[in-house]
Formats: C-alpha cells, sequence, structure tokens
C-alpha cells in the first residue's frame, strides 16, 4: 500500500468517494472506467482526485485495499462468533459475497476489476495475491479450528482445505461474472463445502470401503 493510498483509507472525508468510486469500476472495469466518469461518480473535480489519490490507478488502489479490509473484517467478525464456529463462518461470508455477486450481476471485483488490472500493473497484481495470501491463511486458521472441534473431514488438511475454498471463490466469482444465479453458485459452494466437513467425509471413507474389495476376497471369487 503506497503512503497516499494508506492516507485517503483513513481521510472520513474521502470514505464516500472510495465507495462510489468502487461501485462505477466494479460496474464498468478498470479500462472502460475514465476519469470523468470517476469525477461524475465521486463528486469530487479532478484537482481535488489527484491531491487525494495521484491518479485513476492509485484510486483503483485504495478502492481494493477497501473492498479487501471490509471483506477480512467480515470474516474475522463471523469466526469470533462463539455461536456459530468456525464452518459457519465460512458459509455465512461465503454466502454473503455470493448474494452480493449476483445482486451487482458483476461478478467479483478482485476476481475480475482487479485481474483485468493485474494483467500490467505489478502493484495491483502483488495486491491480489497478497490478498489471496491472507483470506487463505484466515481459512487455514478456521478449518484448524473445525479441526479441533472434529468438524473437518479427516482425509483433508487445514492447508489443503484452505486452498481449496480459494479455487472455489475464484470460480465462484468467474460464473458469476459471466451471469449464474444465485442457486448455482450456492450449489457449487455447498458442493466444496460438505468436501470439507467431517460428516460427509465419513461417510465417502465408508462408502469407499464398501465398493473396495480386497485382492484376496476377488481372488476367492475368482
Amino acid at each position: 500500500m503506497t503512503q497516499l493510498t494508506e492516507v485517503a483509507l483513513n481521510a472520513p472525508t474521502l470514505i464516500a468517494p472510495i465507495n462510489a468510486a468502487k461501485e462505477l469500476f466494479w460496474r464498468q472495469g478498470y479500462d472502460e472506467t475514465s476519469i470523468e466518469d470517476v469525477v461524475c461518480a465521486t463528486g469530487m473535480n479532478r484537482y481535488a482526485l489527484y491531491n487525494a489519490f495521484g491518479g485513476k490507478l492509485e484510486l483503483f488502489l485504495a478502492v481494493l485495499e477497501s473492498y479487501f479490509v471490509e471483506r477480512k473484517n467480515l470474516f474475522m467478525t463471523a469466526l469470533s462468533d462463539p455461536q456459530g464456529g468456525p464452518m459457519a463462518a465460512i458459509r455465512e461470508v461465503s454466502e454473503y459475497c455470493i448474494t452480493e455477486m449476483t445482486d451487482r450481476g458483476a461478478g467479483c471485483l478482485m476476481c475480475d476489476v482487479a485481474a483485468e488490472v493485474g494483467r500490467y500493473d505489478k502493484a495491483v497484481s502483488e495486491r491480489v495475491l497478497s490478498y489471496l495470501e491472507e483470506i487463505r491463511r484466515a481459512d487455514e486458521m478456521a478449518l484448524t479450528q473445525a479441526e479441533a472441534r472434529g468438524e473437518l473431514n479427516t482425509a483433508i488438511s487445514p492447508k489443503e482445505g484452505a486452498a481449496l475454498l480459494i479455487a472455489n471463490m475464484l470460480g465462484v466469482g468467474a460464473m458469476a461474472r459471466n451471469g449464474a444465479g444465485r442457486k448455482e453458485l450456492m450449489t457449487l459452494f455447498n458442493t466444496c463445502l460438505r468436501l470439507l466437513s467431517r460428516q460427509n467425509g465419513a461417510q465417502n471413507q465408508l462408502r469407499s470401503s464398501r465398493n473396495h474389495k480386497p485382492t484376496t476376497v476377488k481372488q476367492a471369487q475368482n
């Protein structure tokens, strides 16, 4: 995060412009958004925008940072709820994100717009990768708690489960951008969550053991 971006995020008067710019970039994409569009959406003139952020790219970095902080706080708040538990926290945050993506009809800001800019801007690409790693670690922490509570499929480690959740999130974001509905996306997410569930894992292992016949049994049958 640049010093200017950090200052912008901590300035109360810039919260509304950053949120307005977020909606704009999310809806139109980065390349299709002009400075004139930003001026109209935020209500700030060019001089004020450049003075506060430094330029369109720096404004987008501030938008990304705001988005990342919001998502991280949402997850950590859900995870800290003692009544729900870690698996419930993962479900709650994922349902919120899926609903938001489908209501907007614009997919995931990070998956789509950030990836668009990240192709040619190293700062954006590095920040997206950093954010994904932060989310992966948070998922791994949640799944480690789930493992301690006996809720995680014993065939999957917390690290493996966290990687699966990240891949699922990116897939859901891409599908949402291409018009998939909430029901379809929730089915994809619920399938992932069932794979992580200890109850489902035990059922799969039982099913596998029933279908597998030891070599000695096969030889006896022959």
